[in-house]
């Protein structure tokens, strides 16, 4: 596992812990905020209470987001955070979260956090930073007749895809849980 002094500067270098001191994040080195998370570990599911906040020290994840009856994944790694919004908004999760590499996650309880960020201004202006960074993600496209454009008109094929471009396809993964009771 990783020693303190490689904690420390794993924390400081995260996008929620930017710019905080040290002595504010060292209450938080102790190896119960940190654990391992094997590929294919879900770490929670669209429904659960929502309990912590998780930060990326290693590896990767996979968020999947239902809107509409539209899903959208997004994938988030090192230095990035994830599962504030739903703590901020009381809400329970809105999103599934899945390890997709073996990760090592830190994960600090919803009343720490909100004691934490309640405490920092940085925390909070970190917050809104990616709030920020998520509101230009998911700007509208432009008002522009992209239809009239023969480039861009997708073309239908009543074809089966074939096997070779299904293995390439890894954005599809099975979120049903199965009890094995």
């Amino acid at each position: 596992m990783i020693v303190d002094g490689e904690r420390i500067r794993l924390l400081k270098t995260n996008g929620l812990f930017k710019g905080i001191p040290e002595s504010v994040l060292k209450p938080y080195l102790k190896p119960k905020y940190f654990f391992e998370a094997n590929e294919g570990e879900i770490l929670y599911l669209c429904g659960d209470e929502t309990s912590e906040i998780f930060l990326i020290v290693e590896g990767e994840v996979k968020i999947k987001f239902s809107c509409n009856g539209e899903s959208n994944v997004k994938h988030k790694y090192l230095s990035d955070f994830f599962g504030e919004d739903e703590i901020l908004s009381g809400s329970e999760r809105i999103s599934s979260a899945i390890a997709n590499t073996d990760c090592v996650l830190f994960k600090i309880s919803s009343s720490e956090f909100k004691q934490l960020s309640s405490s920092n201004k940085k925390i909070t202006e970190n917050l809104q930073c990616k709030a920020e960074v998520k509101k230009d993600d998911f700007m509208d496209a432009p008002t522009t007749d992209y239809q009239s454009q023969d480039y861009l008109t997708p073309e239908v094929s009543n074809e089966e895809p074939s096997d070779e471009s299904l293995e390439n396809f890894d954005d599809e993964i099975d979120w049903t849980i199965e009890d094995d009771k």
